[in-house]
């Protein structure tokens, strides 16, 4: 199976109750419809809390409204859906409800690595690095509510995509996953997919999608608030990250549109 994962927001001057009423109203009774479809899910941005700018948010939580993706067996079979209605993805002018800004990739039905079971290779040569926090490691409450921090990036001009990953899978993660309170930590590598001639969709812009899960009050402790938070090890080479997104889920607040 193949996930096309989408993230989108509306149109300047358009609100989130008028976006809403178009989408599930006007938008998604057309997309299920779509041959070949399997699966379709959505999940809407939740505010968690996370301070906007700071250490543990390079971009906003609620950039985007929600987190979709379609299902199909095959890509094969999401291009010929594709094919069939390409209007369903155009972008809106601003104060019409439709689509806004729109993210999209392709993923696997299963992640590369479950991070708090998996260590990826690169993990090895690095093992002997400890983390450093200022007052020692926070102290968490195992029992809060969790929320997904979903974000998906790729790697700066000038890093490979070897090198990119070595810091990723190496570095970043491997600190990640020794944070207190982490409670779910997988990742996805993007499936590279032939765009279609004039569409306006990219699925091949983002390398990684990767969903992070602790309480709100965790994910401050360890990665915004100044006392506390984790100093993460950084790349030699500089800044590793060329772009990033994310956006704020809670896994129970799923929408089953085939239900």
């Amino acid at each position: 199976m193949i996930r096309f994962v989408h993230c989108f927001n509306y149109p300047s001057g358009v609100s989130r109750e008028d976006g809403e009423a178009w989408y599930l109203g006007q938008h998604v009774p057309r997309a299920k419809k779509l041959p070949g479809v399997v699966r379709y899910r959505s999940w809407p941005q939740v505010d968690v809390g996370i301070p906007y700018p700071s250490a543990g948010a390079p971009t906003p939580f609620d950039q985007f409204v929600r987190r979709t993706e379609l299902c199909f067996e095959t890509f094969e079979a999401w291009r010929s859906a594709y094919r069939a209605a390409p209007e369903l993805w155009n972008r809106a002018p601003d104060g019409k409800p439709g689509f806004g800004e729109f993210e999209c990739m392709f993923l696997d039905e299963e992640p590369e690595f479950d991070l708090l079971r998996d260590a990826p290779p690169q993990h090895y040569k690095y093992m002997t690095l400890q983390l450093w926090w200022p007052k020692g490691r926070p102290v968490i409450d195992e029992d809060e509510e969790i929320f997904i921090d979903s974000y998906c990036f790729f790697y700066a001009p000038g890093i490979s995509l070897a090198d990119g990953e070595d810091w990723y899978l190496g570095h970043h993660t491997r600190e990640g996953k020794q944070l207190p309170g982490m409670s779910r930590y997988r990742t996805w590598r993007t499936i590279r997919v032939p765009e279609e001639p004039g569409s306006p969709l990219k699925p091949n812009r983002w390398v990684r999608l990767t969903e992070l899960g602790m309480s709100a009050k965790a994910y401050i402790a360890n990665m915004v608030n100044e006392e506390t938070r984790i100093r993460f090890t950084w790349s030699p080479l500089g800044n590793v990250i060329g772009g990033w997104m994310n956006i704020s889920l809670k896994q129970t607040r799923v929408e089953n549109f085939l239900a």
